[in-house]
């Protein structure tokens, strides 16, 4: 089981990069991890941990999203995109879901970096 909060024992730079690179290919479509960052199609990621679902300022959630109400950590932020839909029934996130427990953890770690 993952830890719920990002260690840098659990995220070694290597790892950190890993997610990066995962993140530019498979979220980077609909969502920005900069501070700076645009609202997109899905909302900015940045400064992700800690956060309550459905709670970032401007960006239109779905009633399934706000109603979850889950703090992202590192094993809520995996659980959902293992598989979006079966984790909050509901969302409007239209993405299948990341197969690859080792690329999860990946895009945890760079996610957990973007404080």
């Amino acid at each position: 089981m993952t830890s719920p909060t990002v260690r840098a024992a659990d995220c070694a730079a290597p790892l950190v990069q890993q997610g990066e690179a995962r993140f530019a290919s498979e979220c980077a479509v609909c969502h920005s991890a900069k501070a700076d960052g645009p609202t997109m199609m899905g909302p900015n990621l940045h400064g992700l941990y800690g956060r309550t679902s459905g709670s970032l300022a401007g960006f239109s959630y779905s009633q399934a999203m706000k109603t979850r109400a889950v703090e992202w950590q590192m094993d809520s932020l995996q659980q959902f995109i293992a598989q979006p839909q079966a984790f909050v029934p509901g969302t409007y996130m239209p993405y299948v879901g990341l197969a690859s427990a080792d690329d999860r953890h990946a895009v945890a770690c760079f996610l957990g970096a973007q404080k």
